[in-house]
C-alpha cells in the first residue's frame, strides 16, 4: 500500500505527504491549543483554541514545505533533476534524481533550505511585531510570534555542520570543493553527524532520567533518526562509487518472460513460476502493450480454490506504480526509485518496447562486481 498522500503539484513538483503528517500535525495543533494559547490568550474557548492550533500547525506546515522546495528549485535550476517533495514525521526531504555533480551545486541546493526558512522567521516576527504595535488581541499575536520562533529553532538545528543535515551537507560541499575529494568530505561530514547524533541521544537519556520529561526521549529519537540517515548517506556514497558510470542495460536481465495479463493465476504458476527461474513477471494486454507486474509474491497471496478463476491481471502491480527506464539511463538514478512497491524491481524499455528488467540481485551481483574493482590487491 502507498504511504505517501498526493498534496499538490508546485511549480511542476510533486509535493506528497506520508501519513505520519497527520500525526505530527495532530500534535502540533494540540501543544499550541493546550499550551500556549491558555498562557498567551487566557480565557480563550476550547474550540476556538484548537482551530487555531490547527490553522496554526497546517501553517508551519506550509513553512516545511518552502523549505523543501526552494531546495528543490535550486536544484532543478542548476540541472538536478528532482522527483518530488515528501513530508513526514521530521519535516521533508527532496527527491534528488541522479548526482549533485559539483560542490558549488550541493552547497547553493543545501544553503536555499535555511535561507527560506530565515526569510519565513522574519516574516513572521515582523506580523507579530505589527500586529502587537496596533494592539491587536494576543490570540492573533500569539500565532505568528510562535511560528517565528518555531521556524527559527528549526533553522539553527538543520544549519549545525551535522551530516546529513543541511548544514552537514554545507560542510560537505565545502570540504569537498577545498580537498578535491568528494569520499573524503563524506566522510569527514559523516563523522560530525555521528558525534552529534550520540551527543543528542546522551543528552536526551540524561533529562529523561533526570527530569522524566517525555522531551528527552524525542531527543533519543531524533538523534538515533540522524545516526541512521548518515549511515545510510555514507553507504549510498560509496554505492554511488561502485556503481559509478553503469547502465540499465549493463545490468539487468534481457529479455525477460512475459506473460499474457488474461490467463488465470493458476495457469501462471503451473506454467510460468514453476518453469522458469524468475519471481516477477511482466504481463501484456491483447495488444501486446505491457499492463504491469506479477510477483510471486502477490501469487501466493491468491487463495488455491480462487487460481482457477482470477486472472494474471488482477494480481499485477499497475504499470504506473513500477518504476522504468531505459537502457542507456545511468543506473544510479534508478535506485532511489525502487521500492517495495514493486519487490524492488524495475522494467527497462527501449522506446515502447519492454528489453530487461531489473532485480535487486542483478543490483547486488554489480555491486559484489564492484567491490572487486576497488578492493586493493592482496599482499604476496
Amino acid at each position: 500500500m502507498n504511504q505517501e498522500i498526493p498534496i499538490a503539484r508546485i511549480a511542476g513538483i510533486r509535493v506528497a505527504a506520508h501519513w505520519s503528517v497527520l500525526v505530527i500535525g495532530a500534535l502540533l495543533a494540540w501543544s499550541v491549543a493546550a499550551g500556549v494559547i491558555p498562557v498567551a490568550a487566557p480565557g480563550t474557548s476550547v474550540l476556538i483554541a484548537w482551530l487555531v492550533g490547527t490553522g496554526t500547525a497546517v501553517l508551519l506546515i506550509a513553512s516545511l514545505t518552502a523549505h523543501e522546495l526552494a531546495h528543490s528549485l535550486v536544484a532543478r535550476q542548476r540541472g538536478v533533476a528532482v522527483e518530488g517533495i515528501t513530508l513526514w514525521v521530521f519535516g521533508g526531504v527532496s527527491h534528488i534524481k541522479g548526482d549533485w555533480g559539483s560542490a558549488r551545486t550541493e552547497i547553493a541546493v543545501a544553503v536555499a533550505g535555511p535561507a527560506t526558512t530565515l526569510i519565513l522567521a522574519g516574516l513572521f516576527y515582523g506580523i507579530a511585531a505589527a500586529l502587537d504595535a496596533v494592539g491587536a488581541p494576543p490570540l492573533a499575536v500569539v500565532v505568528p510570534w510562535w511560528l517565528a520562533v518555531v521556524n527559527v529553532t528549526l533553522l539553527v538545528f538543520n544549519t549545525v555542520p551535522a551530516f546529513p543535515l543541511d548544514g552537514g551537507r554545507i560542510l560537505r560541499g565545502i570540504l569537498w570543493a577545498h580537498r578535491g575529494d568528494r569520499a573524503s568530505a563524506t566522510r569527514s561530514a559523516a563523522l560530525w553527524g555521528r558525534i552529534f547524533a550520540f551527543f543528542l541521544m546522551a543528552a536526551g537519556l540524561v533529562d529523561f532520567f533526570l527530569t522524566s520529561d517525555i522531551g528527552g526521549i524525542w531527543l533519543v529519537f531524533i538523534g538515533w533518526f540522524l545516526e541512521t540517515a548518515n549511515r545510510a548517506e555514507v553507504q549510498g556514497e560509496s554505492v554511488q562509487r561502485m556503481l559509478a558510470g553503469v547502465t540499465v542495460g549493463q545490468v539487468m536481465t534481457p529479455n525477460p518472460v512475459v506473460v499474457p495479463g488474461w490467463v488465470s493465476v493458476d495457469v501462471l504458476i503451473e506454467q510460468y513460476a514453476m518453469r522458469y527461474h524468475f519471481t516477477t513477471f511482466p504481463i501484456h494486454d491483447i495488444s501486446g502493450h505491457i499492463q504491469g507486474l506479477v510477483t510471486l509474491r502477490g501469487m501466493k497471496r491468491v487463495a488455491v480454490a480462487e487460481r482457477g478463476h482470477m486472472r494474471a491481471a488482477d494480481i499485477a502491480i499497475p504499470l504506473e506504480q513500477v518504476p522504468t527506464a531505459a537502457s542507456g539511463d545511468p543506473l544510479v538514478d534508478l535506485l532511489p526509485r525502487l521500492g517495495i512497491s514493486s519487490d524492488g524491481r524495475a522494467l527497462v524499455f527501449d522506446g515502447d518496447q519492454l528489453v530487461g528488467i531489473v532485480s535487486p540481485s542483478d543490483i547486488a551481483r554489480r555491486m559484489q562486481l564492484g567491490e572487486l574493482r576497488v578492493m586493493p590487491p592482496r599482499a604476496a
